[in-house]
């Protein structure tokens, strides 16, 4: 895996969730959708991260 995986990762979640808060007044249910898919970019940069980690002791 590569680095920058966990750093876009987060990224990701920063975006979604400045989404979310953008489009608040447009649509009713953005910010659910931005806090969700925000939730679901840090499980994911928490899974790169780990995997990297558990490469790097052997």
């Amino acid at each position: 895996m590569n680095k920058n995986d966990t750093v876009f990762c987060l990224m990701l979640m920063v975006v979604s969730i400045m989404g979310g808060l953008a489009l608040r007044s447009l649509w009713e249910y953005s910010m659910i959708v931005g806090i969700s898919l925000g939730t679901i970019f840090l499980l994911s940069a928490a899974f790169f991260a780990g995997k990297r980690q558990k490469n790097s002791k052997t």
